[in-house]
Order: structure tokens, then sequence, then C-alpha cells
């Protein structure tokens, strides 16, 4: 038994425990998300007696220990900002004393009702820096943006207020909030996924692929990769590609530009798969020419997917991942300063010449993923977080257990 189960036992058994359900909220995500089911749910259902999952999904259903509770998928923008938010919070409502854990931003409307009416903690989940990331929207008109980025930024910094905590993706995202209780949980993939990739994963000799791009692409970003693959393909026509997560509209440009004897393209496919297809190509690409201020506090979850299945990584210049590397870790990924298409197709065509160099970079971040890259070395960090902003609570209301726990 671990010592966070032992307090919860010792410290609220009979008191809090039994009645705790934990209920992580998404009105944009799939209930399947990697983040908030794979990692955050599963986690918090080692140490808690109900887990809940309140997200889009056919249906109610129950995966291991965390339960769904599933909403149909929102009809349009409208509907998902205005109108499910407030869907997703009745269905949230149960016996006993509940943490809400809210995944959009749009759900922070409801905060200021909830406080005062409930007696729920809730805490705001921020997986993007979303204010700034609307300056960026392409479906916002250009006119609207900077007023709708000021008008999120408002509601973000007001209703976070009101939440007895703010979880970030990262450190500097988790900083931007003025609360007295946040912490940065990086959005690294799971120990499970991790054992899947390397099980899945061929050596590097046999990989069908030379290079993959997991997820989907702005207008700009995918530009962007178009003329890195075409500068790959002039130096290097035997070349073979595979693109995943691409959408309909990017993928029929894909297909206008490139033979699918030299691109495969798939459309989402379920985070299962996402291993043993990473397992299949020898780099992973990401691409971000321009870094735009919502980048600043980006790390992007797929480049530690390529490290799990043993890809080698070229990447555009992003300072929180830098930052988590650290210069021991970067020494083994290639790293874009500039927008140059060029710079990129070299470092893929250099690393490809070099099997020996790829096989290096292969072994270290491999081993680096496994010891400290995962979901599972900041675990607990969230475990301490959830009992944090619910004992502080109690014990303003229970003395013997504010006894027992100074």
């Amino acid at each position: 038994m671990t010592g966070h189960e032992i307090w919860l036992n010792e410290g609220l058994e009979g008191q809090l425990a039994s009645g705790i359900e934990v209920v992580l909220v998404s009105s944009g995500h799939s209930a399947l998300d990697h983040r908030v089911f794979d990692k955050e749910a599963v986690t918090l259902a080692k140490y808690f007696p109900r887990v809940r999952v309140v997200a889009t999904h056919a249906g109610d259903d129950r995966r291991g220990r965390v339960a769904i509770t599933g909403l149909p998928a929102s009809r349009s923008r409208l509907d998902r900002f205005l109108l499910r938010p407030l869907r997703c919070l009745l269905a949230a409502r149960g016996e006993g004393l509940r943490i809400l854990i809210l995944h959009d931003a749009e759900l922070l409307w409801w905060v200021p009702v909830l406080k005062l009416f409930t007696g729920w903690r809730v805490i705001y989940d921020v997986h993007e820096d979303f204010s700034q990331l609307m300056l960026r929207r392409e479906w916002i008109p250009k006119a609207l943006r900077r007023h709708v980025s000021r008008a999120l930024e408002l509601l973000e910094k007001t209703c976070s207020r009101l939440c007895d905590g703010v979880i970030g993706v990262t450190d500097v995202l988790a900083d931007k909030f003025d609360h007295r209780r946040h912490i940065a949980l990086y959005n690294l993939p799971s120990v499970a996924f991790i054992q899947e990739a390397e099980t899945q994963s061929r050596p590097l000799a046999e990989r069908e692929y030379d290079l993959v791009h997991l997820g989907t692409l702005s207008r700009e970003r995918l530009e962007f990769l178009k003329a890195v693959l075409a500068g790959l393909f002039a130096r290097k026509p035997e070349a073979r590609v595979l693109l995943i997560g691409v959408t309909p509209a990017h993928e029929e440009k894909l297909r206008a530009h490139f033979p699918p004897e030299r691109v495969t393209i798939m459309g989402a496919v379920r985070y299962q798969q996402v291993g043993s297809l990473l397992g299949n190509c020898r780099i992973g690409i990401n691409v971000h020419p321009v870094l735009y201020p919502h980048l600043r506090c980006a790390v992007p979850v797929k480049v530690f997917e390529y490290m799990a299945a043993g890809c080698n990584v070229v990447t555009s210049y992003l300072p929180e991942l830098h930052r988590l590397l650290g210069n021991e870790g970067m020494q083994n990924v290639m790293t874009i300063y500039t927008p140059d298409t060029e710079r990129f197709a070299d470092e893929v065509i250099r690393l490809l010449n070099s099997r020996e160099l790829m096989a290096s970079h292969q072994a270290a971040l491999m081993q680096r993923v496994r010891a400290q890259w995962n979901w599972e070395s900041t675990e607990e960090k969230l475990v301490d977080f959830i009992l944090t902003v619910l004992v502080r609570k109690e014990l303003r209301a229970d003395g013997e257990i504010s006894d027992r726990q100074r």
C-alpha cells in the first residue's frame, strides 16, 4: 500500500473517502482523450473510490475502475461553447463530496454558479494558452480575434481565481494563473504507452517509413511541412513518409502533391494504435515555423511519443521543450531554430545517412523516456494536489482531522 493510500484510509476513512467522487469534465475532448482518461482518470482511480469522466462518448460506460458518463458530440461551435458546458455540469451531479476537474475554458463560465450554490471543489486543468491561441484560430474572423482573445483571458483570470486550484500542462502556463494553488503536470506518455510502443517497435533497419508526422496541422504548418517533404524527396526520392491524424481537407491537398507510394496518409487513429505505427518509423518531425506567443509554453506530447517508439526527433525550437529536455537531452534531438524548410530536410537526410547516429540517439531517448520523461514520474503531484484541495477545506470544518494531519 502506498503512502497516499495509507493517508486516505487512515486520515479520511469513514468521514470523507467513502463519499468522494472525482469527476473529470470536458466539453471539447473525447472521454477517452489520453490526458483526461489514460493519465489523470486512471491515476486518480488508484487512490479514490469513485472516479468518473463526463465527456463525448457513445453512451455510459465503464473502463476498469473509471466510470464514463457519455454525452453526444456537439452539433456546432455555438452548441459547444454555450449549451454543452451546462449539459456537462448537470451530468456531473451525484451524491457525496465531489471534486470537479474542468478541462476546457468554456466550462469556467459556470464556476461562479458552482461555488455559490454547491460545495463542490473545482480545479481548472488548462491544456494550452487559449487566449493567445484565439489569435491563430482560422474559424474566427480576423477582425474579431483580438477581442475574443482579450475576453477569454479575462474569463480565465477571473473565474480561475474562484477555483480551488489550477493545473497547467507546463510550468510557464501554470505560472500564468495568479492562484495560490497551482501546479504543472506535463502531458508526457504513460508507462503503459511506452511499454506497448517498445513491444511493437521494429529494429531501425526494418522500419518501413523514414519520416512520420503525428497530429493535425494548421494551414500554415501544413504548407511548411509540404515544403520540407518536397525538399526531402528532391534529394532522396526513395524516402517514405507516414502522416497520421490528417484532416479530410488537408488530405486532399497532400494527395495532389505527393504520390501514395511515397506518402501514406492516415486520418484520426485510436490512441492504442499510435505506438505501433510510430514503431514502424525512423524519424518523427515536429514543425512550428513561427514561434507564436501560445507556443512559448507548449511541449508537444508527440515528441515524447516519438521517443518512446524509438524514433529520432527533428523539431522546431520551443523554449519550454528545450527547458524540459535540458542540455543533455537536447544533444539527442535535432532542433531547428529558424523557419527554414531546407534545414529540416538536411537534418532528416543527415540522420537517414547515418544509422549509427540514429541508433545512438534512439537508445539515449528511449532510456530517458523510461526513466524520467513519463507521466508516472509526475503522477504523485496530481494526487498530492487533489488531497491539498480536498483536505484544506475539510480542516476548517473538522478539528479531529486537523489534529491528525498537522
